[in-house]
């Protein structure tokens, strides 16, 4: 009955906002992330929840839009995710399914009003864990903010707990690449790819390489960019970056950690690199000129906080004493592991 007026006034609000977001700053677009246990804090109750329409909180660690837990059987206001910030909104309409079913529109609003989440239903199904919602869409209004809006799945009800020794174990990144699509030239890299470089690495220096760049499929919708960075004598070394399909303008360069306690910052250039897709790892090595001492690093690409990727070191090797005798680098003594 409230539903069709609010459908009306909100289509006609968002009609006014301009279409362009990627011509707008930085400042005037919703910085959604999304997020796992770091903000539902083990919560393994009856609860509605709405993930990424690509991931699953049973796998990533990173999935949730939206959750809500469910104590006693009514449902307590709702948590987003944006920038830094955990925000509490609760429901602002009246509409009622009447069918059992959850409603296929909802509002839902921040204390200070200044959010507003316009949650949509367009495929459920009621089974043993509850209702399941295999299609849905959360689009996110802010003051000043251009509106940001996620398909998503989820499920309004009880799944049942994970066994205790499962729920202590971490979840896995889950992640592999598509196979390498080899580019020749950099004139095929993207421009936002090329600008972060500049922008965030400007001692690499593309332009002096051959050119020759890789792109890894993460997903449908996102690309690992493998992008030449500076030749030296005996050794290349290369920069990666990540691009969505659906922000053309937009680039992010990842960095590598350091090794703890080496008193290094995170870096972007790595010397040597070579990915292994099926397990998104990338290493690197390298040598002394003599070639028989030096340092190995290997990476692993996981799921970070928001729809991104981020570099994790997994081990590092070094060989800091040259004594003449030549040794695959991946076979240097261990100085940290990280499983």
């Amino acid at each position: 009955m409230f539903a069709r007026p609010l459908i009306g006034l909100l289509a006609f609000i968002l009609a006014l906002m301009p279409l362009q977001a990627n011509a707008a700053d930085d400042a005037n677009e919703i910085d959604l992330k999304l997020f796992g246990e770091n903000v539902i804090q083990g919560w393994d109750g009856c609860s509605f929840g709405l993930w990424q329409h690509n991931r699953n909180p049973a796998d990533d660690r990173y999935a949730y839009v939206f959750f809500a837990p469910i104590p006693d059987g009514e449902a307590l206001p709702g948590w987003v995710k944006i920038g830094d910030d955990v925000i509490e909104v609760s429901r602002v309409d009246i509409g009622s399914a009447d069918t059992g079913m959850l409603e296929p529109f909802r509002l839902y609003r921040d204390p200070d009003a200044r959010l507003t989440v316009m949650m949509e239903i367009f495929g459920q199904t009621r089974t043993d864990a509850g209702i399941e919602v295999s299609d849905g869409r959360l689009t996110f209004l802010r003051n000043d903010k251009f509106p940001f809006a996620i398909r998503v799945k989820g499920l309004n009800g009880c799944p049942n707990a994970p066994a205790e020794d499962a729920a202590m174990e971490p979840a896995s990144s889950g992640l592999s690449l598509g196979a390498p699509l080899g580019h020749d030239s950099l004139s095929s890299v993207p421009a936002p790819v090329l600008s972060a470089i500049a922008t965030e690495a400007p001692e690499c220096d593309p332009q002096s390489t051959a050119g020759y760049s890789s792109a890894y499929a993460i997903s449908d919708e996102v690309t690992l960019w493998e992008v030449p960075c500076n030749l030296y004598a005996s050794s290349g070394s290369s920069v990666f970056a990540v691009t969505w399909a659906g922000y053309p303008d937009h680039a992010t360069l990842l960095m590598f950690p350091a090794a703890p306690g080496m008193g290094m910052n995170d870096y972007a250039e790595l010397l040597n690199a070579s990915v292994d897709p099926a397990t998104a790892t990338v290493t690197s090595y390298s040598l002394d000129s003599g070639g028989d001492c030096g340092s190995f690093n290997r990476f692993e690409l996981v799921d970070a906080e928001g729809e991104t990727v981020e570099f994790v070191l997994r081990e590092f090797r070094d060989k800091p004493a040259c004594d003449g005798v030549q040794t695959d680098p991946a076979a240097f003594p261990l100085v940290y592991q990280n499983p």
